[in-house]
């Protein structure tokens, strides 16, 4: 029996199946034990990676941030501590993280799909901020840059780097050699891109495409017809991939989802209490694809509720439903981490 073992069973932890490794990660208590089960093998790794977005919509979210050194020049990250903050325990970082010599003199322009974006010039570096792993593009063909995310598309086992230029779109399937590129004439005007069920979906003010990036790189309109008690005007707003839901949230309106069943697809507005299953987080800028959290009531927060960071890292909550008064109001929730981050320096914070 012992022979057999040896020929055909795992060799240790590193070699349990899968499936093993999904039911052990849905049972775990915290993020802190979340970080520690990825930093465990490249295996268990890559068993995170393959569930990640279930997990993302299970875990809270955690604060991805730069405390700053105020000696160094803005833009530069010589002598900066970034830093994964848990928000329960926001004065116990759950890892910091030491940043290769690269990434000194580059700027961090978002963070999307749980990867940060640090770019000078024509050069990105892309880097898992749970892991820290980075890895560099080649220089992007154009030297004027407008637009530029992350995006990992749920179908695909490729992840992309998106930068739009003045009429050009390009895109770097992460680890290749070189960049696809599309003409565009209003590649820089777009506003934000997201992954839906597979498909890249790129907004430019009211008006939707699809990124199709298989056989060539090119763009297609994605026609979104509007009822007739619905403005045309209040559709430029946050796209959000909810489960199986393309929501557009933000500004002062209720909030809005695609129909897809019909052709072609069209806007309808969301129910009340449609969106309370759900808690959203934003960033300081409305950028980057948002955090979601399933159920939020288990960790006392609200649901159908967006709890926003501003500048200096601290956590305000307004309405989803685009309800919201005048002026953001601090999370009673958060005034722990608001306390914290009131009394250190940070040049950027996010959500991840």
């Amino acid at each position: 029996m012992s022979m057999l073992c040896v020929m055909f069973g795992p060799q240790g932890w590193a070699d349990l199946p899968d499936v093993l490794l999904c039911s052990i990660m849905v049972l775990l208590g915290s993020s802190r034990d979340l970080l520690a089960f990825i930093a465990t093998c490249p295996s268990w790794r890559a068993a995170f990676m393959s569930m990640k977005p279930a997990l993302d919509m299970i875990f809270p979210p955690v604060i991805f941030r730069n405390c700053a050194d105020q000696t160094s020049p803005a833009g530069c990250n010589t002598g900066n501590t970034w830093e994964l903050i848990d928000l329960a325990y926001p004065s116990t970082p759950l890892r910091r993280l030491s940043l290769p010599n690269i990434l000194d003199t580059m700027e961090i322009l978002k963070c999307s799909y749980g990867h940060a974006i640090f770019s000078s010039g024509r050069s990105h570096v892309i880097m898992d901020v749970l892991t820290g792993t980075t890895v560099a593009a080649p220089p992007c063909p154009s030297i004027q840059l407008c637009y530029r995310t992350f995006v990992s598309p749920e179908a695909s086992p490729d992840s992309y780097l998106f930068v739009s230029s003045p009429h050009c779109l390009y895109a770097w399937r992460v680890g290749s050699p070189s960049w696809l590129h599309r003409d565009f004439l209003n590649a820089h005007l777009i506003h934000e891109m997201v992954s839906f069920k597979g498909r890249v979906i790129a907004r430019i003010q009211q008006k939707l495409y699809i990124v199709h990036l298989a056989p060539e790189l090119h763009v297609e309109v994605l026609r979104v017809a509007c009822s007739d008690n619905i403005d045309p005007s209040k559709l430029s707003r946050k796209l959000v991939v909810c489960e199986d839901m393309l929501l557009l949230l933000g500004g002062n309106e209720k909030a809005f989802s695609i129909d897809f069943s019909t052709k072609p697809a069209k806007y309808v507005r969301v129910a009340d209490g449609g969106l309370s299953k759900w808690a959203f987080f934003f960033g300081e800028k409305p950028i980057g694809q948002p955090r979601l959290l399933v159920n939020p009531e288990r960790i006392g927060l609200k649901g159908g509720q967006v709890y926003q960071l501003d500048q200096n890292g601290r956590v305000f909550s307004y309405p989803a439903d685009g309800e919201q008064d005048g002026e953001w109001v601090p999370e009673p929730c958060f005034v722990t981490i608001n306390a914290h981050f009131a009394c250190s320096t940070t040049s950027y914070a996010s959500w991840v």
